[in-house]
């Protein structure tokens, strides 16, 4: 919980509007409930010429109270989306050694998990301060017996709330943590689906998939069983005070005549205010130490992180090429042998390079050499400068479960002028425009359904924002239907004439505009020759 109030911390703009908010809110429940009394008191009393007035005040009251509520909230929703936006462009900018599914799950799943502290248990936090505050220093004034209990019996549901809470953090944890290990699980099982076919496991493995998710299921009940028994005890606690402070006030009125009916009555409207603002902070506790459980997995991929050794990007100002390789030898942890093996290798500035080979070759890991993604364990990979900006092109884009917006800008705030500019070059300006909520339109699961086609473009959008001066192209028309690969071919041609443009190909069709065939075989460089754009092995396989 500290950490993730650290981390609202930060932007300090919204916790001071949250007080603010709060305060003003406060005043006006006290004002609300006041006028309410004075409303019964007058109607007891027969003193019908005040009545109006005094309803026209109560329902101006009840509209600022209502306002400012809605304020409130909405400051929260804007700052989880800041904080959502960041921790997932952190997550993004790191390079983990968990595997993909663990990492999805914890870029979605898991960042999506602590919204609720933001957007529920922060703002209930300055309201549950302010008004239980306004409300005991109102009744100083106006009944000190009631303050006197509500002092004494407000520390109890705290109390209750703080031992559900923890209890309820540690399962959301494990229940964050299953959810990790799962979704990996089940990544694997459908990229083995044809194997298991063949092997007739598939019943087995539906088997499996079901006990896992039926644990899954298990440990999400046994949260929602700690904040039925939380929400339990909130209420008797509550009803326990309103109870006392009703009994008191009643006492006073009808059998000791110490107070008025006015006072009586302010007395038992503002004490279900005050437990019930307590009770809800009691509520969004529960709700935050949720929040808590998905954050530790958050954190602890960002700590872990944080604590490796990462390699930096290595520059030569003085060499001719933009981008030299120098006897590079590369191999992954559980691997025997090498998979890029001497490789050395000048791109220059502006070159159209087709790599090429059988599948499993080594060009997708040379690619990733070549963006220095991964660092070769002998060898050196150079740039000519310190700010090349390098992009990339997947055959499977990955869309969040976001808005367009989000799913084009990666989470950084660019203007919409630029937004809609690159959807108007890959032609999907508009088909958003149309969108009813344009490019604030959730997509991904549980949102507008993209096609494949659409969403290589949505990819090809977030290359287009970067303006990348180098461009790596795994198999960019692969899987594609002829007006998206069109649109592709137009935008490479036109956007990217001047960039240098590495291509991962298997089909020469792919690789008509290229300057150079570098071939790999078994990760070692075969040869490098330049290539007639009238290819007469077009739509060939290359090999």
């Amino acid at each position: 919980m500290k950490r993730l109030t650290n981390l609202a911390l930060k932007y300090k703009l919204y916790p001071i509007l949250m007080f603010i908010v709060s305060t003003f809110l406060a005043v006006t429940v006290v004002v609300q409930n006041i006028s309410i009394a004075e409303i019964l008191n007058t109607m007891l009393k027969h003193r019908n010429q005040d009545l109006v007035l005094l309803l026209l005040f109560t329902l101006a009251i009840l509209i600022g109270r209502a306002t400012l509520n809605t304020i409130n909230q909405l400051i929260g929703n804007k700052m989880a989306g800041r904080v959502k936006q960041d921790l997932r462009r952190q997550i993004i900018s790191k390079r983990a050694k968990e595997p993909i599914g663990a990492q999805i799950s914890t870029l979605t799943e898991s960042v999506d998990g602590i919204v609720p502290f933001f957007n529920s248990y922060f703002p209930q936090v300055f309201k549950s301060m302010m008004i239980p505050v306004m409300i005991i220093i109102a009744m100083c004034f106006v009944h000190l017996n009631t303050a006197l209990i509500m002092l004494v019996t407000a520390p109890f549901i705290p109390v209750f709330y703080i031992i559900f809470g923890l209890k309820t953090r540690d399962e959301s944890k494990d229940k964050m943590m299953y959810l990790n290990q799962f979704s990996q699980q089940f990544l694997n099982k459908i990229k083995g689906l044809i194997t298991l076919k063949l092997f007739n496991r598939t019943a087995v493995t539906e088997e499996a998939l079901y006990r896992e998710s039926t644990t899954f299921r298990d440990l999400t009940m046994k949260i929602l069983r700690s904040a039925f028994l939380s929400g339990l005890m909130l209420e008797f606690i509550s009803m326990l005070g309103i109870g006392l402070v009703a009994l008191e006030a009643g006492l006073g009125l009808i059998l000791f005549h110490s107070i008025d009916f006015k006072t009586a009555a302010i007395a038992i409207i503002l004490a279900p205010e005050f437990y019930n603002a307590i009770k809800d902070l009691g509520q969004s506790f529960h709700t935050g130490k949720q929040s808590e459980g998905a954050s530790d997995v958050i954190f602890a991929l960002l700590d872990q992180k944080e604590q490796e050794v990462h390699s930096e990007r290595k520059y030569d100002k003085h060499q001719a090429a933009l981008i030299a390789l120098k006897q590079v030898y590369f191999k992954y942890d559980d691997a025997t042998t090498d998979t890029v093996k001497d490789v050395s290798l000048e791109i220059e500035q502006g070159e159209k390079i087709a790599l090429i080979g059988q599948s499993g070759a080594g060009k997708s890991t040379l690619a990733q050499l070549i963006a220095q993604n991964y660092k070769p364990y002998s060898g050196s990979v150079t740039y000519q400068n310190q700010d090349l900006n390098i992009g990339f092109l997947s055959q499977s884009p990955y869309i969040f479960n976001a808005s367009i917006r989000d799913n084009i800008t990666m989470f950084y705030n660019i203007d919409e002028v630029s937004i809609y500019r690159v959807l108007d070059d890959v032609g999907l300006k508009e088909k958003i425009s149309e969108l009813p909520k344009g490019l604030d339109t959730w997509i991904g699961e549980g949102g507008e359904m993209l096609s494949g086609g659409q969403m290589r473009r949505i990819e090809l959008s977030r290359v287009l924002l970067m303006q990348p001066e180098v461009l790596i192209f795994d198999e960019p028309a692969t899987g594609l239907d002829v007006e998206t690969e069109q649109i592709m071919q137009r935008v490479i041609e036109t956007r990217f004439a001047n960039a240098t443009i590495i291509t991962i190909a298997h089909r020469a069709y792919t690789i008509n505009s290229a300057d150079k065939l570098i071939n790999i075989e078994n990760g070692c460089l075969k040869r490098d020759t330049h290539v007639l754009h009238d290819n007469p092995n077009k739509g060939s396989e290359v090999r």
